[in-house]
């Protein structure tokens, strides 16, 4: 019989398991200051929600390198119908361009569309890997206030987690 780990406290969010004691999630960056005791209770085995990401239809990403123009970007992003694109540096994801950067940062300046994506865009993304769980997925689409979310599979850029991706899951595993 498995006993759990002691000095374990599992989040109640996207259920990883942080050292008693931590004040945030390691994995979703949850606050776990108000918990007093750790708890051995995670999601339900039974539960969709700790179905991984690869579930989930999702979206085929957009890309541009690093270096493409503004005005680029923008257009792929009309002619695929896509809130976002993916800025790659060769196969590395450099960063993440959506429609809320052109409303930001370009839409104030019309001479931002002939600089770089690079110059505007969110570096560093927030990815999830393919074997993500759902709560995860949702936590950082949640806490983050994501719309689109790369999605990756050892490393490799394989897809883009939307927010109608996810309402899309939701109608079809709850109201079909």
């Amino acid at each position: 019989m498995a006993t759990e780990p002691a000095n374990v406290i599992i989040c109640p969010s996207c259920g990883a398991e942080n050292i008693e004691g931590a004040d945030i999630c390691e994995r979703c960056l949850m606050d776990l200051s108000s918990i007093d005791v750790p708890e051995a209770a995670q999601v339900l085995k039974e539960s969709d929600l700790t179905l991984p990401i690869a579930a989930v239809r999702w979206s085929k990403p957009v890309t541009v390198q690093a270096g493409a123009s503004v005005r680029e970007a923008i257009r792929l992003m009309q002619e695929q119908r896509s809130g976002a694109v993916v800025v790659l540096r060769g196969r590395e994801i450099a960063g993440i361009f959506t429609d809320r950067d052109v409303v930001a940062k370009v839409a104030r300046d019309p001479a931002a569309l002939d600089r770089p994506v690079d110059t505007v865009m969110t570096p560093d993304p927030v990815v999830l890997r393919d074997d993500d769980m759902m709560a995860y997925a949702l936590n950082k689409m949640g806490v983050g206030g994501f719309r689109h979310i790369p999605v990756v599979r050892d490393g490799e850029l394989v897809g883009m987690l939307t927010g109608r991706d996810v309402l899309n899951w939701v109608m079809g595993r709850y109201f079909d």
